[in-house]
């Protein structure tokens, strides 16, 4: 059985995000688990692949390809995502019994601790089986989103947003800089403000990237475009943007 799994953060897809401790455990691991997506989203399995057989040129390790079931929608959505949760714990549990390797190396998309469920998915499969796990951190979207446009998103003795797209739902006015992971409800819509900026990128640190940027209002319905018929041509999307009134932006300037 394997007794301690090493989380990984891959950052974006790119293996210049690699940090050097995510390599250095890569070249010496002797198993890999890697989520296996189906249909048109077989890209980011494929990935994680493509990453591993880069820096062990040796190939003298497993992959272990895990089918996670796709998330049902519900009206409970927290309900929803702890139920599929426990349902990728179990199937973790039983791939865990069967190997015979002490360690193994879990490979995510981005970083563990941002915007992933890997952390607590590990946490229940530690109350059924003894298990050790370890959080070895990636470069983060938001953190290449703001390098590609050249921006910082705090300001001196500012704050910085840092939400889901629900969360974004439950505002009326933008107040300060804030960061919206994978909005699939496009929820920049209902905001209208003339003095907020916008700063979006899609599919960052790949071949697919793409960014815009600019006041929301003139440029909302253009992104909404965009990320529709990219998400149409590729079968799914992970988008990141920035939302900065104006006034804040020309405090940094």
């Amino acid at each position: 059985m394997v007794k301690k799994v090493y989380l990984i953060g891959m950052g974006p897809g790119n293996l210049k995000y690699l940090t050097l401790e995510a390599v250095d455990l890569i070249k010496r691991l002797p198993l890999f688990l890697i989520p296996l997506k189906s249909s048109k989203k077989t890209y980011l399995t494929e990935k994680r692949k493509e990453i591993l057989y880069k820096i062990r040129k040796d190939q003298n390790f497993k992959i272990v390809e895990i089918p996670f079931p796709e998330r049902k929608r519900s009206f409970q959505y927290k309900e929803a995502v702890i139920s599929w949760r426990r349902k990728k714990a179990e199937i973790l549990i039983k791939v865990l019994q069967k190997e015979s390797t002490e360690e193994a190396g879990f490979i995510v998309w981005g970083d563990p601790s941002i915007y992933d469920g890997h952390i607590e998915i590990f946490k229940d499969v530690q109350k059924q089986i003894p298990i050790e796990f370890e959080i070895i951190p990636g470069i983060s979207a938001f953190q290449i989103l703001s390098a590609k446009h050249k921006i910082p998103l705090t300001k001196i003795a500012g704050s910085l947003l840092f939400t889901t797209p629900r969360g974004l739902k439950k505002f009326s006015e933008i107040k300060e800089n804030t960061v919206v992971f994978l909005d699939n409800y496009e929820s920049y819509r209902k905001f209208n403000q003339e003095d907020l900026k916008i700063y979006w990128g899609a599919y960052l640190g790949t071949e697919k990237e793409v960014l815009l940027s600019g006041r929301l209002s003139e440029i909302k319905e253009k992104i909404i475009e965009l990320r529709r018929k990219l998400r149409k041509e590729n079968g799914w999307i992970m988008e990141i943007y920035f939302l900065l009134p104006e006034d804040k932006i020309k405090d940094e300037e």
